[in-house]
């Protein structure tokens, strides 16, 4: 702990003397800028498919900060070497599990304090845009099948709450998706880039990752698609089999009900939903984004007929940085000091994606543990 202020004591020091000046990954004397203003690494990012020299390029040339926008030491993309020795990657082997799993007793609860929130990169400094590896491994893509019975495609996304449970929104299992996306059938743990059937990094490579059948979903009885404000958006998925933990398939906690975040607290979002020009991201995101103020919040969406209810917080409003749509269900997390990840809120709805001064709207997690509980253990007897 103590090494890592001493570097960012140092970094703020550079930074004053030396306020733009870097070096890139290449060793050239280059500019910390917005990644925005880097048109080289923009057009990198934003390869499909993205490669994997590209994302561990990107990562090296972070340099900080601008608001919640990450900057980058703005340079040429180097091209992979020529016979540069790849990872053997193993054929797919995840695919929906089918039947069901016996009915286990300690699947009644949320995962136990000492069980939950725990990465394997304990020591990693948080903050950027693509995450590592193992980076939140309780996150979860929910997969929907068309009534035709077409391709499935992933829409929305939840966190994964103990080895049988999902936590996400009542707008992704219930309502307009239905017509609009197929029913919901699978959730897929343990992912990282959808473009790969085994995720690596240089020499390591993830687990293969778990899609798992769904059983059964429960939408909070007070959510109906025909609210403007979303009141209520929050549900509850059972899996058909439980989930296998891993290094990279975790649970994460559910933070005290009796926990408020003030405005300015700094959360993250996760997943894979739109990024600015409108794609979504083959990679696992992260972004680091404040609370913003309930009383402004609400004045803002009352303008557009929404009046949000006690239920609901805001975070956010910071021009190109949002939760979007793709991440709906996906969690609004915090770090605890003692290290400990919890779940604080849902991602609900917003007004547009990333426009200024307009914060995201999600459902506070806190409010709803008596009924969080209760569905998990009535639905599993």
């Amino acid at each position: 702990m103590k090494c890592i202020t001493l570097f960012m004591s140092f970094a703020v020091l550079w930074r004053s003397v030396f306020p733009d000046q870097c070096e890139t990954p290449l060793g050239r004397n280059s500019q910390c800028v917005s990644i925005y203003n880097c048109p080289s690494l923009l057009t990198a990012f934003e390869q499909r498919p993205l490669p994997s020299h590209a994302i561990s390029f990107l990562r090296q040339s972070q340099c900080g900060f601008e608001g919640y926008i990450p900057r980058v030491c703005c340079g040429p993309m180097p091209s992979p070497a020529s016979g540069q020795q790849t990872t053997k990657r193993p054929p797919s082997v995840a695919r929906p599990t089918e039947g069901e799993d016996p009915k286990y007793d300690e699947d009644s609860f949320p995962e136990s304090r000492d069980k939950c929130g725990v990465e394997t990169g304990a020591d990693r400094i948080y903050g950027g845009q693509i995450t590592e590896l193992d980076e939140f491994p309780w996150m979860a893509l929910l997969g929907y099948r068309p009534r035709n019975n077409g391709q499935l495609t992933y829409q929305c996304g939840g966190v994964l709450i103990n080895h049988r449970y999902i936590l996400s929104a009542a707008h992704c299992v219930v309502g307009e998706i239905e017509k609009a996306v197929g029913k919901l059938t699978s959730a897929r743990l343990g992912e990282y880039d959808t473009q790969t059937d085994i995720d690596c990094e240089a020499s390591e490579c993830a687990d293969p990752p778990q899609e798992i059948s769904v059983h059964s979903a429960y939408p909070h009885p007070g959510f109906n698609d025909r609210n403007k404000n979303r009141k209520d958006d929050i549900a509850i998925i059972r899996l058909a089999r439980r989930a296998t933990y891993s290094s990279y398939v975790q649970p994460i906690c559910l933070i005290d009900n009796r926990f408020r975040l003030s405005a300015g607290d700094d959360v993250f979002v996760a997943g894979w939903g739109k990024t600015l020009d409108g794609k979504s991201s083959p990679i696992k995101l992260k972004l680091n984004l404040p609370i913003f103020k309930k009383s402004e919040c609400s004045t803002k969406y009352r303008t557009l007929g929404a009046d949000l209810t006690d239920n609901q917080l805001c975070a956010g409003g910071v021009f190109a940085q949002d939760a979007c749509r793709g991440d709906s269900g996906g969690p609004l997390m915090r770090k605890t000091p003692s290290g400990t990840w919890e779940t604080v809120a849902v991602v609900s709805f917003g007004y547009g994606c990333g426009r200024d001064g307009w914060p995201g709207v999600y459902t506070s997690v806190a409010n709803y543990i008596d009924w969080i509980q209760e569905t998990i253990a009535t639905s599993n007897v």
